[in-house]
């Protein structure tokens, strides 16, 4: 398992800086809870000047499990920006299947509007297939600040859909962004969600 996470990693970062027209990002997630154990989550991305775009995550289908997504990326730059980026994927680890995705990003002026989601079916078993969705919605008024909702959406097969709604601020420091995101803030189920990103 190491050692196959280690050559997907090294795949992606061997692709970082071929052109000067692509997009790369590493994410750095950690969740803390009163009920879970700590967990760090990262997700490294990256698009190329035609599109095609690359992506692994690991703990973020099921702990100690790793995902490798592969899509086409379709964006465009204007007063109303948007990128959308359908994809397939491959999750093995301790959870084992396959996924099929979609991120999709908007901005206006300075209002902005993410949405992260996916279906997720196991080779083991279909009562442990899962569709999941997380959404975010903010205001910029500067470059360095911005602050929103956020809800994250959870559909076990055959099971009741569970919603978590959050309030999240972030900031960036020229290509870094730190999110800081706070679900279920006024219950005593609260968790936490801090991020270290960089893209260029």
């Amino acid at each position: 398992m190491k050692k196959t996470l280690l050559i997907i990693i090294w795949s992606i970062l061997m692709q970082l800086n071929v052109n000067a027209q692509t997009k790369t990002g590493i994410e750095n997630y950690s969740f803390k809870s009163s009920s879970e154990p700590y967990l760090w989550m990262p997700i490294i991305h990256r698009t190329g000047k035609k599109g095609l775009h690359t992506e692994f995550r690991y703990n973020y289908e099921e702990r100690k499990t790793a995902s490798v997504y592969i899509g086409k990326n379709f964006s465009r730059d204007s007063t109303l920006s948007y990128s959308i980026t359908p994809m397939l994927g491959w999750v093995f680890g301790q959870y084992n299947g396959g996924s099929v995705a979609l991120n999709a990003d908007a901005d206006y002026k300075k209002i902005f509007v993410s949405v992260q989601t996916q279906y997720t079916v196991s080779k083991n078993s279909a009562a442990e297939n899962f569709f999941y969705t997380w959404a975010e919605t903010g205001y910029q008024p500067v470059d360095w600040f911005y602050a929103g909702v956020s809800t994250q959406l959870t559909k076990v097969h055959k099971e009741k859909a569970v919603a978590e709604y959050g309030v999240l601020v972030g900031f960036n420091i020229k290509k870094i962004t730190v999110p800081v995101y706070v679900f279920s803030p006024f219950s005593k189920e609260r968790n936490f969600i801090v991020g270290i990103n960089v893209e260029w």
